[in-house]
């Protein structure tokens, strides 16, 4: 067996074919970036305490020889490796090389150090095209360290889509690596949605840290609008400024016809929707810019069915798409939680702006600098909600290059950005990363605005959030009490900004165990998003189900399906059709039910949610896939 796991010089040897050498150099660098969360190092496990990191691990970059043995370096590197990682395809299943990794590893350490990852293929195939196992992997070794004819069962992670995906299927590989359970894992490894697996088992105050996904996946959705949030009939000032069309819109109210004292920004804006395909006929770049603003104000009121309908009549009238307004829609697709399709509508946006600068069309330098990194944003966040956060790490570089090629780039644009990315450094658990970025916009901010500006407060809202993932309650809950008192010296009492902040702070006070205090911040956030949005909106169905949850530690279950039947009026009204929240809520549920007992209950909620969930994101998605794993636990109940 191996020697001391204290005097290995690799966490692991990555095996594979070199027609597999893309997906290798992919593992071994979200192995090496792979931060393990603060909380778990440290922990005693069979393989000794928890690393902060898994570096360095070992991947062979060079095509080997003809010879028939392996290299020096490489017989080295074998036994000096904790682990072996085998990448297995119908390719490696072929290599030779790979056969005789496989086989001197297990002939010096064993077969329980050794963790495959399949990509292609099917393990223990009838046909020899379609097997994926090396037969050293296939079969267990004899007493002289040759294959023998016993099949072994090695354990396996599969990369594909349509089993694990690339999330679960790389923290099942790091679960091997540390001697972790992967409950664990995925509980401190948040997405930005942050649902935490639990064990069905333990009192349901384990279960409200599902119901983080909710928050910081709302904030996030919020965040792309923050420099006009703070009020939203700001929104229908913005657009009244850009031309005497909506000045019209004022001018023709009636005080016969309407109530002065009801006539809203809502008023204002679904006029100037109307006038934009009837009075403007001809003028299409005129109709394609008005739009625009039209849409980011319906969004930013949460009406995202009026935000697109703005955008693709007025398209289809002018005959004229334009970068801006693809933009637009796409965000409101994104907080309907519509990803693929918002994604896709983003990727227009992307070649619209493309096609515009080639045509050195009218619109400014400055605005096209700033529509692509929105468009580079909004992709970044659509791609971290997907679990894709490599890709949404580049996309969030690209815009900080564009930001940095813009000579008239505003400061509190580059926070924004900091702060976005930050959220996105914290799901894939680089937590130092992402404060430092946070620390960064601070700073910016300090030498431009001062403290008492509003974005100070939202920096001050995600470095709570970095801390409470961290587990870091006390430092969480110091930038939670800035953030708000930010928000209550800026804002209005009824600005979803602070509810947003009150809600954050429920779920740090309730990780602190101090239930009435968690109440009463997350029953106060309700109260402000219902007078902020005029009634009911999903944001209050966020902390109703947190809410529900702190009544499920309470035993209260009464109380609990109370609150979760709040919820989802809230989904209902808020998203206007199924959304996956609703699968979501139906889990969180089914997590209460099931540690009061109610464990029939509890299957039928988790085979409802189950099906909302690979209905509205798929059964591939990280999200999905996590929830998956915490039904499963309660089947088995």
């Amino acid at each position: 067996m191996s020697k001391q796991d204290a005097s290995h010089t690799f966490r692991a040897f990555i095996s594979y074919s070199h027609a597999d050498k893309e997906t290798a150099k992919w593992l071994h660098r979200s192995l090496e970036r792979y931060k393990l969360p603060k909380k778990l190092v440290g922990k005693s496990t069979s393989l000794g305490p928890v690393p902060k990191r898994l570096s360095p691990i070992f991947r062979d970059q060079d095509e080997l020889s003809a010879s028939g043995n392996l290299d020096a370096d490489l017989q080295s590197a074998l036994v000096n490796s904790m682990f072996l990682i085998v990448v297995c395809s119908p390719s490696s299943a072929k290599s030779k090389w790979v056969n005789e990794e496989v086989r001197q590893f297990k002939a010096l350490h064993g077969k329980e150090r050794v963790l495959a990852l399949v990509i292609d293929g099917t393990p223990n195939a009838i046909t020899t095209e379609q097997e994926c196992f090396p037969p050293a992997l296939k079969f267990e070794l004899d007493a002289n360290g040759n294959t023998s004819e016993k099949l072994s069962e090695p354990i396996a992670a599969d990369l594909r889509k349509a089993a694990d995906g690339k999330k679960l299927a790389s923290l099942k590989i790091i679960s091997g690596l540390t001697g972790l359970r992967l409950d664990d894992l995925v509980q401190r490894d948040a997405s930005r949605r942050m649902l935490l697996l639990i064990q069905v088992s333990v009192a349901s105050s384990s279960a409200a840290i599902f119901a983080l996904a909710l928050a910081f996946y709302a904030n996030e959705q919020r965040i792309e609008a923050t420099k006009q949030r703070a009020i939203a009939e700001q929104e229908s000032k913005t657009a009244i400024a850009v031309s005497d069309f909506l000045v019209n819109s004022f001018v023709n109210a009636s005080s016969e016809q309407e109530n002065p004292n009801e006539v809203t920004a809502r008023t204002i804006l679904d006029r100037g929707a109307k006038r934009i395909l009837q009075d403007l006929e001809g003028q299409a770049v005129i109709q394609a810019r008005l739009s625009t603003t039209i849409a980011k104000a319906f969004t930013n009121l949460g009406l995202f069915d009026n935000a697109i309908d703005v955008v693709d009549k007025t398209a289809k009238v002018s005959g004229l798409q334009i970068s801006s307004a693809t933009q637009m829609k796409a965000q409101a697709l994104f907080r309907q939680g519509k990803l693929d399709e918002s994604l896709q509508t983003a990727t227009l946006a992307e070649q619209l702006l493309q096609e515009e600068r080639q045509r050195n069309d009218k619109l400014n330098d400055s605005s096209k600098f700033k529509t692509l990194t929105d468009i580079a944003s909004m992709k970044a966040i659509i791609y971290s909600d997907l679990g894709e956060f490599e890709l949404a790490l580049d996309e969030f570089d690209i815009a900080l290059k564009v930001f940095e090629q813009n000579p008239d780039a505003d400061t509190i644009e580059l926070v924004s950005l900091l702060q976005r990315r930050a959220l996105l450094l914290s799901d894939m658990g680089e937590m130092e990363t992402a404060s430092a970025d946070l620390s960064k916009a601070k700073s910016l901010l300090l030498n431009s605005v001062g403290e008492q500006d509003i974005f100070f407060g939202n920096v001050s809202l995600a470095q709570a959030q970095v801390d409470f993932l961290s587990w870091n309650l006390e430092p969480a809950l110091f930038q939670i009490t800035q953030a708000i008192e930010n928000f209550e010296n800026l804002l209005e009492r009824d600005n979803p900004t602070l509810a947003d902040a009150l809600s954050m702070k429920g779920q740090i006070l309730h990780g602190l165990g101090r239930l009435k205090e968690a109440e009463l911040a997350l029953t106060e956030a309700v109260s402000i998003y219902t007078n902020a949005f005029n009634g009911r909106h999903y944001l209050s169905g966020i902390a109703e189900v947190y809410l529900g949850l702190i009544a499920g530690d309470r035993k209260n279950l009464a109380s609990a399906l109370a609150h979760f039947q709040q919820a989802k009026l809230h989904y209902d009204e808020g998203y206007g059709g199924i959304h996956a929240n609703h699968g979501d809520l139906l889990v969180n549920q089914a997590t209460v039910l099931s540690s009061l007992g109610e464990i029939d209950q509890a299957k039928t909620d988790c085979a409802e949610g189950m099906r909302i969930l690979n209905e509205t994101l798929g059964q591939d998605a990280a999200f999905t896939q996590q929830l998956q794993e915490v039904c499963n636990a309660i089947y088995a109940l």
